[in-house]
């Protein structure tokens, strides 16, 4: 049903409103469940539960780090930072493919920066 809503809305206004409801702590908790063994891969002698991963580019400023690792993903990177604040591309920079249920992302490197010094 949430996703039926997200989808009433542009990418980028879904992606936003996504990454604030992790942010504050709602999303599902997937992690304990006994995933299969089959999945487990191990990678230059990582070990990773199962080969699906969150890309840094879905939350590139690290705001929902604890929610996302609560998803069952076998790995999560997070953040593209830079020393200052960076709007990215310009928009549109996310597009649905409904035929392929897939995403392209062109955001660029935005992200909300270090701002140190």
């Amino acid at each position: 049903m949430i996703l039926n809503l997200l989808k009433l809305l542009n990418p980028e206004q879904a992606h936003s409103l996504t990454i604030q409801a992790l942010k504050i702590g709602i999303s599902p908790n997937y992690k304990s469940r006994n995933l299969d063994n089959r999945l487990v891969s191990n990678v230059f002698g990582l070990e990773f539960p199962n080969p699906v991963g969150i890309a840094a580019g879905f939350d590139k400023s690290a705001e929902a780090f604890d929610s996302l690792c609560k998803l069952g993903t076998g790995f999560v990177e997070v953040g593209t930072l830079t020393l200052r604040s960076q709007t990215g591309n310009d928009r549109p920079r996310v597009f649905r493919l409904k035929e392929d249920q897939a995403i392209i992302n062109r955001y660029g490197v935005n992200n909300h920066g270090l701002n140190i010094g």
